[in-house]
Formats: C-alpha cells, structure tokens, sequence
C-alpha cells in the first residue's frame, strides 16, 4: 500500500513537472505595435513569404548533389556555414539539400531533406541549426491547403547530424512557415487560411507537445525575447496583430549550467564586447575567433539577438549570429567534473615558463566537462586541440547527470 501511495505522489508530482512547461499569454498588443518592438532578425526577408531567406555568403562551393538547385540560406553556424539549396520555386518538384562547410568554406556533410524525412512531396520552409547538440531542425510543410496531401504534411523534424539519425519528428499539421528555438524548448505552428491555426511549444530534445494554443490567424513571424526576467516568444499573426506569451517553466540563469567557451566567427575575426545589448552602446573589448581551437570567452546567457559573455574579468554583450559556442561538457562520458565552489578555471601557457594563467572563473554548481584526464594535482579539459585544466581539489566527479 505504501510503495502505491508512493508511486502515485511521484507519478503526480512528475506529472506537475511537466504540465508547468507551457506558454501563457501575457498581452495581446493587436496591430497597433511598435516595430522597434519587433526586431524580424528570424525572417530577414519579410514576414509573409512563407520560406525564409537569408544569404549572407555568395560564395560557398557546390558539391555534385547541388549543381541544378538553388541556394535559399546560406548563414554562418558554430561549424562554418549551413546553406540549404533547392530545385527553382517554379519547379513542380521539390528537392531539398543542406550542406555543411567547415570555416574554411571547404564542405564536409551534404544532407538530402527529402530521404531522411521520406517526403519529397512537401515544401521545406524553415531550417534551423542548434549547434550546441549537433542537430538540424526542419520542417516539411503542406505548400497549400492539408486536404491536397489528405493531412500528411506540415511535419517538424529534428536531426543528429554527428550520429546521423532522425532524434524526433512531430504529428502532421505542427509545423509549417517559420519556427524558432532555446536550449529547452521548440516554438512553431501551424495554419493556412481557413484551416485551424495553431501555435505549439515542443520539448526540444523528445519533440513532446507542452503547449498547443488556437489562433485566430495564422502565425506569420515569432522571436524569443528576455524582458524583466521572463523569458518572452513575441508571435505576429496574418493580421499583423502581435501576441506576447509567457515562457513558463523555461530557466533564464545568469550562470551557465555547463561551462561553455565562446568565440567570433564574423569574417573580420573579432565581435565587439559591449556594454549593453545595442550596437551603440560602449565598446569594452573584443571577442576574437578562434586560437589553438580555443575561444577567449565564456557564455553567461545565451540570447536570440544578444548574448552575455565574460572575457578574462570583463562582462558584456555581443552579437549572437558571429558567435560560435564549444561546449565542454560534450555528453559522450560516464561522468562529469562539477564545481565544488566558486573555482579558477587555468589555461596552457605557451610560453614554455611554466605559469598556467587563470582563463575564466566558474560558479559552484557548474558542469564543467565530462572528457578529462588525471595530471596529478590538475584535472586536464580537452576539447579539439587545445585544453584547459582545475584543481582536482576544486571539483566533485558525479556520474552522469
């Protein structure tokens, strides 16, 4: 009778768990919104075209499987570039091909959308790279009305690129035009005209459905925002009328769960390290690309538009989209090395004199890296080709979270 109650309070308490993780619309603003409101960083070509748009290279090299398409996206990622090519808009066939190219523009994976989702009847209208946990977030959606394709369509599907394997895909009718994500959760619709509309916050790593909220109007455009501590997905519809939801259950910490290294990857090799999130806003100094496979800075909170970061004692803002991440805790060991309290964080020094200088300091709590080797008094971090090491005093070695 115990173990029952028991399981039944747990069963309930998980169930609370999960419920809390939904959107709760906080203010209906209607049309009358303010664009500096609005930044449209997500559809850099407009709201109402359907497939988003954003060629920000007009140089990468074709590999053979894109000779006959043409490119849609070509954007900067943590790897290099992601482009996503495609037969002409005027073709009645589709076919779609994402490339991935390494910093030097030399390709290195090409990924046919069409096989691995098994659709070569539906349009891809968003692509999406997480490049924290290597995966590629598509959707193929209904070109016109669900009854053409008797419902099968409009489907999100999310992709492991290093295992090369589908991780989740969700029902027909989730996901069609633009959808965005954070490090929890996937934000997207679905709806055409006169069809029933919808917006749906998925569980970014299982696709679960945690929300799934009636629109009176198909949704055109959305964006994540931080606002007064909240984390805030801002919706326009085909109205032009704006919606502002509440992210409830989603975490907004100061402090990284997991030390993450960050560095440029602008073209001219360095962001600028700012004061406040405005490109107005006072310089106080440089993010560079990266030096021995190394970047120089350390995330503090990641943002869509602007994200914090700590550069040796200094904080500040830059640019999200010329910032790549490398993560230290990778997920691939059976344990992790977890600050024991607030610790230094060393650096090789290259100068042969034997300093190891201080490269960043961690907050108790944090995951630090689960691939790590013993160096007598230090435990030495790899990643790449360059390392970093902590006092093996200053950390506890928990099994896998």
């Amino acid at each position: 009778m115990k173990l029952r109650i028991f399981c039944l309070v747990a069963f309930s308490m998980l169930m609370g768990v999960i419920s809390a993780q939904k959107l709760t619309l906080n203010k209906r603003v209607g049309a009358n919104w303010k664009s500096s409101e609005v930044s449209m960083k997500n559809k850099p070509n407009g709201i109402i075209y359907r497939l988003r748009e954003d060629i920000q290279c007009d140089d990468l090299p074709r590999v053979p499987e894109v000779e006959n398409l043409i490119v849609m996206i070509a954007e900067p990622i943590d790897l290099g570039w992601l482009a996503l090519y495609r037969l002409p808009l005027s073709d009645s066939k589709y076919n779609f091909v994402v490339v991935l190219y390494n910093h030097d523009k030399k390709p290195t994976q090409t990924i046919n959308l069409c096989d691995i989702s098994n659709n070569r009847y539906c349009e891809v209208q968003d692509v999406r790279w997480d490049g924290e946990n290597q995966f590629l977030m598509f959707n193929m959606a209904c070109p016109s009305y669900a009854s053409e394709v008797k419902g099968k369509g409009s489907k999100l599907h999310c992709y492991d690129v290093a295992k090369k394997r589908m991780v989740w895909e969700t029902d027909w009718l989730t996901s069609n035009d633009i959808f965005t994500f954070d490090d929890q959760f996937v934000y997207c619709s679905y709806g055409f005209t006169n069809e029933k509309d919808y917006l749906f916050m998925l569980d970014k790593f299982t696709g679960k459905v945690y929300s799934k909220i009636p629109m009176t109007k198909k949704v055109e455009y959305m964006e994540l925002n931080f606002k007064d501590d909240k984390k805030q997905l801002y919706v326009v519809d085909y109205d032009n009328h704006l919606f502002i939801y509440d992210v409830v259950g989603g975490s907004l910490n100061a402090v990284p769960k997991m030390f993450t290294v960050v560095y440029a990857t602008s073209s001219d090799g360095f962001l600028n390290l700012r004061e406040s999130p405005s490109t107005s806003s006072k310089i106080l100094g440089r993010l560079n690309s990266k030096s021995h496979d190394l970047g120089n800075g350390v995330l503090l909170q990641n943002g869509e538009q602007w994200s914090r970061v700590r550069i040796g004692n200094t904080e500040g803002y830059v640019y999200t989209k010329y910032m790549g991440k490398q993560t230290w805790f990778d997920g691939k060991g059976a344990s992790v090395l977890v600050a024991r309290d607030n610790i230094n964080v060393y650096s090789e020094d290259f100068s042969d004199s034997g300093r190891m200088p201080v490269f960043t300091t961690l907050k108790a709590g944090t995951v630090i890296a689960d691939r790590f080797s013993d160096e007598g008094e230090y435990y030495r971090l790899v990643t790449g080709h360059d390392c970093l090491f902590v006092k093996k005093s200053d950390v506890v070695v928990n099994k896998k979270l």
